[in-house]
């Protein structure tokens, strides 16, 4: 999905907040300056970090549309999925709403049945 945009070419900087509470905010992404950002936080889970991380290169690929729904809006929605499907193996998920955590309980549910490898390797 990514192969050949932007993504591809550069890796956008990426920060970890911590926060002592789990936030409103759990990630965000500023594609005018390549960068996003996703917040640890007690009791955070593989799936939600990588449905966090994921919904936020999402936004650096599609960028801002027009119209009402600028961030959230169609395209993005499609993309998600499309990366959820071919990233993680996530599909016949219909989020509600653009909040987080739809395809965090499906990462959650695929890891418990399957074991750990979507967990991601940490460089020291």
């Amino acid at each position: 999905m990514f192969a050949g945009g932007p993504l591809a070419r550069s890796a956008p900087e990426l920060k970890v907040r911590r926060a002592s509470a789990k936030p409103n905010r759990l990630g965000f992404a500023i594609p005018d300056e390549w960068r996003l950002s996703v917040t640890a936080y007690p009791g955070i889970r593989p799936g939600d970090v990588l449905e966090t991380l994921l919904h936020e290169l999402v936004h650096l690929h599609v960028g801002r549309s027009r119209g009402g729904h600028a961030w959230h809006g169609r395209e993005f929605k499609e993309t998600l999925s499309r990366a959820m499907a071919e990233g993680y193996g996530i599909v016949g998920v219909r989020p509600r709403n653009v909040l987080h955590g739809t395809y965090a309980e499906a990462l959650e549910r695929r890891r418990l049945r399957t074991g750990p490898q979507l967990e991601l390797p940490i460089a020291a």
